[in-house]
């Protein structure tokens, strides 16, 4: 049986970013991404860490400290288009201090941003604007 922690602290990011009404964030709230999707819009991957030696772990080794990253492609239909989903990212998520049940939450931070890059590959050319944010829980 799972305890659905990793979920919470995923979804504590896409909810912050789903909020923002004038947004479309993929995966929807359901987990899926449509078969044809709308420019613009915000893909979000999520990575949950367990550091070894992170500070806040316990005596006995075990792993308390949890660090989540969420991996925002903004894409646009040009370059400006891709850095005002970016800017509406940042809005949603930089600074702020979500609560997931059971765990101290700090405040989300931004660990890289990185410029639009054009991508052809499905066709017709859209622009993808990666930005990457981090939450640390204990």
């Amino acid at each position: 049986m799972t305890d659905l922690l990793d979920r919470l602290h995923i979804d504590a990011g896409l909810d912050l970013l789903r909020a923002d009404a004038g947004l479309t964030v993929y995966p929807n709230a359901e987990g899926f991404i449509p078969p044809s999707v709308t420019l613009p819009y915000v893909r979000v991957y999520a990575t949950i860490e367990r550091p070894p030696d992170a500070d806040g772990n316990s005596l006995a080794g075990l792993s308390q400290r949890w660090l989540v990253r969420w991996y925002c492609h903004c894409v646009g239909v040009n370059e400006y288009s891709a850095l005002a989903i970016q800017m509406r990212v940042r809005a949603a998520l930089l600074d702020q201090q979500p609560t997931i049940a059971g765990r101290i939450c700090g405040r989300i931070r931004e660990d890289q941003a990185l410029p639009p890059n054009r991508d052809e590959t499905t066709g017709s050319a859209v622009f993808d604007a990666i930005v990457i944010y981090r939450l640390m829980t204990t």
